[in-house]
């Protein structure tokens, strides 16, 4: 399964991705799938939570993913979010660019 959280940028055209608009949304997939072949993330969700947050919640709830993409311009959350995937994902691609 893949996955894009993005509260603003429009979504790819095709429909081989699930594309949610909020942490809430993102989480209750992650609970009911748990491993992914794809997960894009933007930092900045409008909201109290962001794509730190959901990564948080991967690494503590044993989400699986082979490739985590992020891809905000946010100039603080993107390289803490690439330290979290480093540290915690050590095995998985990361990639940062945009939708």
């Amino acid at each position: 399964m893949k996955l894009i959280l993005d509260d603003k940028r429009q979504f790819p055209d095709n429909n081989s991705y699930n594309c949610v608009r909020t942490y809430g949304d993102c989480v209750l997939l992650m609970s009911v799938f748990k491993k992914f072949t794809f997960v894009s993330l933007d930092y900045d969700l409008g909201e109290d939570k962001t794509g730190y947050d959901v990564l948080v919640y991967m690494a503590e709830n044993n989400i699986e993913a082979e490739h985590i993409n992020i891809h905000s311009d946010h100039e603080i959350g993107v390289p803490k979010m690439k330290a979290y995937v480093n540290e915690h994902f050590p095995n998985i691609k990361v990639t940062t660019n945009s939708l």
